[in-house]
């Protein structure tokens, strides 16, 4: 199989650098991982998730005594990189540019013991924007992922529909494929990554005439939105002074801008045997999150259990029932 798409691309001022070195709970190894959080022109503020092993392994899994590229690569960011905390006399916090970013998923336990599943971006690299290129520089954070389309409906907002439409696909994460000590051309399937997307209601009309529906496999590419509003509401009363109340609203979306022709899993290297057990791996991390057996980073499991048979395969695409 070919690797399929998952990228997200920020540039944005450092707002706050929590990179950190800690032991895991688990293992108990040594380790360098955190956030940075990067604040693009629309005054977004963007979480990009990083994590470094302090040490390299052997084929057998035993730590060996060098250090991992990455984990001091964030050594260095972690005690060298300027955010605004920092800033002083006029200082600008670091530009930082992130091009190999990602959607990762990110199921937890939300009210009522419900799982709650939303999505986190990750990447490796660190990238320091030169101060001398700051004004040509374009702070801003745009996606491109493909897969399948496994929900699509109406935004409704308290019974009144926004003239938006939500959007799910299903992303098909891909391993790259090692041959001794190499790693070659080649991909194998991993699992679910389910992206929400929003398609705002002045593109409903031409992303509904381009034919789009659950089951089709498509790439969706647009920008990320986190941002912030604060301010006051006033309610003029009968007589006397109006009551004035703090308000914050939060909009966060994945915004698409554009689309691409639509297709099958089939012309993807696909089946309906590996969709099958990709939608039933992806159910099982659910109820493994449901029982606290697994972690919001997903599990590793490869399969179902035997009570979460897959899916049986529909006539046009098993993913067309994926929610």
């Amino acid at each position: 199989m070919k690797q399929t798409i998952n990228k997200v691309r920020i540039t944005g001022e450092l707002v706050k650098n929590g990179l950190e070195e800690f032991t895991t709970k688990k293992s108990g190894k040594a380790a360098i991982g955190g956030s940075l959080v990067l604040r693009t022109a629309d005054g977004s503020e963007h979480e990009v998730d990083f994590y470094s092993n302090k040490y390299k392994e052997d084929a057998n899994g035993n730590v060996l005594s060098e250090e991992r590229y990455f984990y001091k690569e964030y050594l260095k960011a972690m005690q060298e990189l300027r955010d605004i905390s920092k800033c002083t006399d006029g200082q600008k916090p670091d530009v930082i540019s992130i091009s190999d970013g990602m959607f990762t998923d990110n199921d937890f336990k939300g009210q009522n013991n419900k799982v709650v599943s939303s999505n986190k971006i990750s990447a490796k690299f660190i990238n320091v924007v030169e101060p001398k290129d700051y004004d040509t520089t374009v702070l801003e954070a745009k996606f491109e992922v493909d897969g399948v389309i496994a929900k699509l409906e109406d935004e409704i907002e308290k019974d009144v529909p926004t003239g938006n439409k939500r959007v799910v696909i299903n992303h098909i994460a891909t391993r790259q494929i090692k041959e001794g000590d190499k790693y070659i051309d080649a991909y194998e399937v991993d699992k679910i990554i389910p992206v929400r997307m929003t398609i705002k209601k002045e593109l409903v009309e031409p992303f509904t005439t381009a034919g789009y529906y659950e089951g089709c496999y498509t790439k969706l590419s647009g920008v990320v939105v986190n941002t912030v509003e604060t301010g006051f509401e006033i309610e003029e009363q009968a007589f006397g002074e109006p009551i004035k109340r703090p308000f914050k609203r939060t909009t966060r979306l994945n915004d698409v801008k554009s689309g691409s022709n639509v297709g099958t899993i089939y012309e993807h290297d696909l089946t309906d045997d590996i969709a099958n057990q990709l939608i039933a791996k992806r159910k099982q991390k659910l109820i493994e999150v449901e029982n606290g057996v697994s972690s919001s980073s997903g599990s590793n499991s490869s399969a179902a259990s035997s009570s979460t048979p897959a899916a049986a395969p529909p006539v046009m695409n098993p993913f067309a029932q994926s929610k």
